[in-house]
């Protein structure tokens, strides 16, 4: 009954893509430990999970993808905001953890959690969510990031706010503590909305804020909802915009391959809090240059990267919980790496024919290029004409049609409240 409760709650006929489930087997003869994998629909999932009824150590992802392998990259849909809470490294009992965490949504800081699950040395929190595709990837992040800023004081985890990450299963046993996990708490009546939880806790404002924050030179914490790009989803885009320079050149990129791993690690990882998984990643990328860099240089890079995420979350989620922030031009106050366009086509040699397939790493020529382009288009209408040159031809149209109909220049004239020499440049074009 467990296990079909929790995954009713999070799976039903809107569910597309694969779930994943990990089973952690007994260590082999080297000690280690063999994982066995199960991908599945959500109509095979409840056969699945009974079979592994009263097993050790099994594992779910919430959110499913589009292709039977677990990855960021490869989520097909969003089922849920979650947190993994070790209160008991903190000191806490786990009833006193989620009394704790009642409060603060009774205090309007969290938003209620529509499930939580016993996992044996601490619980889980869901809050379900309607389903929403890979591109709400920036979105899920900023909530995900929100809730662990702000329940990191009771335990919660970092490496939990990755997208593709899998959580113990209800009905199953922790190997570590030898405790059942089990469902405590569910409320089938909630469903949120990924979209209305970001106005009521990320602080946002639409973009007219701005101006009108820059026009009175007042200070205001509200987050700016840029109709292009906030921190996360730029960093997404900068990430992308760094594989296509590599497919530009061939991953001909001696030269430029320190900064280029550096970058590639930082802005995945915003995304990517699985340390192991982005570290696969990240040597996955570096191995695709003509000449990789040593596997010690990579490391050297990835080391950096934790403390960075951790800069760079504190002060973004702070911002978002109304905390004052200073940023000054260059960004220098801003937590974690924040290089400017400049920079990145200086230390990266992006040069101009480069740019023009770049979403975010351009500079000021390739900036006015693709604003001027814009107004060009602006200008034309889906004919082909200025604003002017349609009113002339609507203009001319109605003359034409007037004429056909027995009216003389002089009534056209009048009709239209214009000269009659006007009704006769018209007819002549």
């Amino acid at each position: 009954m467990q296990m079909t409760d929790f995954c009713d709650h999070l799976y039903n006929e809107s569910t597309d893509g694969y779930i994943q489930i990990l089973k952690l087997d007994d260590e082999n003869n080297s000690g280690e430990r063999t994982i066995k994998i199960y991908n599945t629909k959500n109509d095979g999932l409840r056969d699945i999970v009974e079979e592994l009824h009263k097993k050790e150590d099994v594992f779910l992802a919430p959110n499913t993808m589009y292709i039977p392998k677990r990855r960021v990259e490869n989520i097909r849909q969003f089922r849920a905001l979650f947190q993994d809470i070790d209160c008991e490294s903190m000191g806490l009992e786990k009833a006193e953890t989620v009394y704790m965490i009642w409060i603060m949504h009774y205090e309007g800081k969290i938003p209620k959690p529509t499930m939580v699950t016993d996992s044996g040395r601490g619980v889980h929190l869901y809050w379900r969510i309607q389903n929403a595709p890979f591109g709400a990837l920036n979105t899920w992040q900023e909530l995900q990031d929100y809730i662990y800023y702000n329940l990191k004081h009771l335990g919660a985890d970092k490496k939990a706010t990755d997208g593709a990450r899998v959580l113990r299963l209800p009905g199953t046993i922790n190997s570590k503590c030898d405790a059942n996990c089990e469902v405590l708490y569910i409320d089938n009546d909630v469903e949120y909305s990924m979209y209305e939880l970001r106005e009521e806790y990320l602080n946002y404002k639409p973009k007219t804020h701005q101006l009108k924050m820059q026009q009175t030179k007042k200070i205001d914490n509200k987050v700016i909802s840029n109709r292009f790009f906030n921190s996360y989803s730029l960093h997404m885009e900068r990430a992308n915009d760094l594989e296509t320079l590599c497919r530009l050149r061939k991953y001909e990129m001696t030269g430029y391959r320190n900064m280029a791993v550096h970058c590639f690690a930082y802005w995945k990882g915003i995304y990517v809090r699985d340390n192991y998984e982005l570290e696969n990643i990240v040597i996955e990328f570096n191995n695709a240059f003509t000449e990789p860099l040593k596997e010690t240089e990579v490391q050297a890079v990835l080391r950096c990267i934790p403390k960075a995420i951790d800069k760079f979350i504190a002060y973004e989620q702070g911002l978002r919980s109304g905390e004052r922030k200073r940023v000054s031009k260059g960004m220098r106050d801003k937590e974690g790496y924040w290089y400017k366009n400049e920079t990145l086509i200086d230390k990266l040699g992006i040069t101009s024919k480069e740019q023009k397939y770049m979403k975010t790493i351009i500079g000021l020529d390739e900036k006015y290029d693709r604003k001027n382009e814009k107004r060009r288009a602006d200008r034309r209408n889906e004919n082909g004409l200025t604003n002017k040159q349609q009113e002339l031809q609507d203009l001319k149209n109605k003359v034409e049609s007037m004429k056909d109909q027995g009216y003389s220049l002089r009534s056209i004239a009048k009709d239209l409240n214009i000269s009659l020499g006007k009704v006769q440049r018209v007819l002549k074009k």
